[in-house]
């Protein structure tokens, strides 16, 4: 009975962290959202381009977008959304899921796009 009863905790514990491990896990990233192939065709997806050159593209679908408190308010866009355009520099908080796909729960934007650059 004994040996039975570790046994059923060990498929126990096996099936815990297998929920876990297949969950994706958050990550945190910043970086200017820069152009990408297909940004006339989906404003679902951005690209995020690291201070190391390191480009991710991100599903923004179901982010909550959001400024930063360093953001003047007078320079804010009523809908943060349409300020995620090429040149601004946000804060990305994700997961990347199993197909190697970052999916946004939330994007901070740190300094909007400046005027003189488009």
């Amino acid at each position: 009975m004994r040996g039975l009863g570790g046994i059923s905790s060990i498929l126990i514990l096996t099936a815990v962290l297998g929920v876990f491990a297949t969950a994706g896990t958050p990550g945190s990233f910043r970086g200017t959202i820069v152009e990408g192939p297909h940004d006339a065709a989906d404003k679902n997806w951005i690209y995020v381009q690291s201070r190391n050159g390191m480009a991710r593209r991100v599903d923004i679908s179901h982010a909550r977008v959001s400024y930063d408190e360093s953001v003047p308010t007078a320079t804010r866009l009523p809908k943060p959304e349409d300020a995620l355009t090429a040149g601004a520099e946000v804060r990305v908080t994700a997961e990347q899921g199993s197909d190697g796909e970052w999916r946004a729960s939330r994007v901070e934007i740190l300094k909007k796009q400046s005027a003189t650059s488009n």
